[in-house]
């Protein structure tokens, strides 16, 4: 095809009634429409002049606009590409339209409209297709992409195509195609088998090609847009799947051809500055962009499978850390004031558990952005930092060289900290610093992975650190889930009995007082038809007062521990998720299954 562009281009130069103004302009413009100018088809000065021809750069666009202007006829077009260039025509009378099930999944109603082309038939591995442009590259590239390899091309009528795509494209899946027609100029890039023998060059040419970009750009933007916490990119024998973990769960969006693995995989390598030759090893890395202008962090992990590299990216975005206040996490009146007591408290441990993804992070962001102010030096290990925040001191752990969580607390205990955070304490050596930094006149905060605030004690003294020390340093543990809130659209009213409540938990009061409401499983498009919509956290808070310390002193154990929590008021996982069912936040399917092994 190039070179017959190439070859028209040449033979159009040389052309003597051709003005020397018009081959400057169309050089700059689209070969073929030259020719048809040339041809008489087309007065050469409102081409020149159109504005909307000037300001695009798609030649489709360009026939789509001149036929549905009637500056041109389509069946004017069409004789042209068919007498012109050689181009067969489609017949409407003599041919049917045969969409297979495998071809109408993977190409979009969307694209085949912007583009104006419609799937034939696909017999012996060829595709045939009508389309209004036979010589989009467009079209071509982005099948190619979605392994169709080999693809006839025949010039129909637009209103031909019209009436195929608007009669024939109910068959065609709605499923959002990866390549749809998303404006990805909106992202912008800051930072740019396992036994299986891969060509590291030809992955890398694949990588930097157009329909690579634009799929590694729209996988991301439709992550951020969607509110996707997680972005998983997984190669399997016969396909890569995308899929998006939204309030908590994982989600199927896309798939892709298993021959589209290598290059998806080399391209975010690329954006990430990971070493694209190494296929045997685990590799992190990250990436940077802008999306509608706000700055957002992706944490990318990569693992070898049995098919190829899985990618994995952590979505953090500054802004929902960064404007967040502590009534904003779902803390219940009680609770919110027992952290608040804490936070302010000169010196100390604070420690925050539950499992990854269990909100930790943005709980303890919130806390220090609240203490962040001019009179507070605050310091922090973090591993890796995930969000940049004005006005702390923030330090990346690098184990690989040394640098780890102990070595990062003893350095801060000679930078004159008011509050220091470690990311997490993992062993011994970094509990036992931390320890002793709350009891020289620091207030530390940290994260244990641990199921419930009782069994965080447990944990500490596993870790070699003696109970009493641990009853004296630490003021106060928040062990914390998310679960996922009701859709405000289109919840419906429980039909649970009083009685099934008063089993739970809850008093006559709360019932009297509550407002009860289910997900409606069908859901709607706020949704995503899920029922759910946006996450809430639920707290379980135990102050270390009189009564714990002295039950460590003797040596108590984690039931003993657990039972003089509950005698003293303090609420679990699952009785603070009854409060927040009693107020319609959220219902009992969402929190047993959150909640159902604690």
């Amino acid at each position: 095809m190039l070179v017959l562009i190439m070859y028209l281009v040449a033979k159009m130069n040389n052309n003597p009634e051709t003005t020397q103004e018009n081959k400057v302009y169309f050089r700059r413009k689209f070969p073929i429409l030259r020719r048809m100018v040339n041809e008489g088809l087309l007065d050469p000065e409102k081409v020149r002049n159109d504005e909307f021809i000037n300001s695009t750069s798609d030649f489709t666009q360009v026939l789509k606009y001149l036929i549905e202007n009637n500056i041109i006829s389509e069946e004017k077009v069409r004789d042209f590409f068919v007498n012109s260039l050689g181009s067969e025509p489609f017949n409407k009378m003599t041919e049917t339209v045969h969409v297979e099930k495998t071809i109408s999944e993977i190409i979009s109603k969307s694209f085949m409209e912007n583009k104006m082309f419609f799937p034939l038939s696909y017999k012996n591995g060829i595709l045939e297709i009508v389309a209004l442009n036979p010589y989009d590259k467009d079209i071509v590239q982005q099948l190619k992409f979605l392994g169709i390899e080999n693809i006839k091309i025949k010039v129909g009528l637009y209103s031909e195509i019209k009436e195929i795509l608007h009669t024939e494209a109910e068959t065609v899946s709605e499923f959002e195609s990866l390549l749809e027609d998303v404006d990805e100029s909106q992202i912008e890039e800051e930072q740019i088998s396992l036994d299986e023998e891969i060509n590291i060059h030809s992955a890398l040419i694949e990588a930097e090609e157009a329909p690579i970009v634009k799929a590694s750009r729209i996988i991301i933007l439709n992550g951020v847009r969607k509110g996707a916490s997680d972005i998983h990119i997984e190669p399997f024998e016969k396909e890569v799947r995308i899929r998006y973990r939204i309030d908590g769960i994982l989600r199927t969006y896309q798939k892709l051809p298993a021959s589209t693995k290598d290059a998806i995989v080399a391209r975010f390598k690329i954006m990430s500055n990971l070493d694209i030759a190494e296929k045997r090893l685990p590799q992190d890395g990250r990436i940077r962009v802008k999306i509608d202008g706000k700055p957002i962090d992706l944490r990318i992990s990569t693992l070898p499978t049995v098919h190829g590299e899985k990618v994995v990216m952590r979505i953090q975005n500054s802004e929902n850390y960064l404007n967040l206040k502590l009534e904003d996490l779902g803390f219940e009146k009680e609770n919110l004031e027992k952290v608040r007591k804490a936070i302010y408290s000169p010196w100390g441990m604070i420690l925050v558990t539950g499992p990854t993804g269990s909100g930790k992070t943005t709980t303890l962001y919130t806390v220090l952005m609240e203490r962040n102010e001019d009179d507070v030096n605050i310091a922090t290990a973090e591993d890796p930092v995930e969000v940049a925040i004005n006005g702390i001191n923030q330090v990346q752990v690098r184990e690989n060289i040394g640098f780890t969580f102990a070595e990062a607390l003893r350095s801060f205990l000679r930078q004159d900290p008011d509050i220091i955070l470690v990311g997490e304490i993992r062993d011994t050596e970094t509990a036992e610093i931390a320890v002793k930094a709350a009891l020289t006149g620091h207030l530390v905060f940290s994260t244990l992975h641990t199921n419930d605030a009782p069994s965080s004690i447990t944990r500490l003294h596993n870790m070699g650190v003696e109970k009493f020390l641990i009853g004296t340093a630490v003021n106060l543990i928040i062990a914390q889930r998310l679960i996922r809130k009701l859709c405000p659209k289109c919840k419906k009213p429980s039909t649970f009995p009083e009685e099934f409540w008063l089993k739970l938990g809850l008093t006559e009061e709360q019932i009297e007082k509550g407002q009860f409401y289910m997900h409606n499983p069908l859901g709607c498009e706020h949704c995503n038809h899920t029922g759910y919509k946006g996450r809430v956290a639920v707290h379980e808070i135990l102050e270390v007062n009189e009564d714990i310390r002295k039950a460590l002193l003797k040596n108590a154990s984690e039931d003993e521990l657990r039972e003089i929590f509950l005698k003293n008021g303090g609420k679990t996982l699952f009785e603070d998720a009854l409060v927040k069912i009693s107020k319609g936040i959220t219902d009992y399917a969402e929190v047993e299954r959150a909640l159902k092994q604690d």
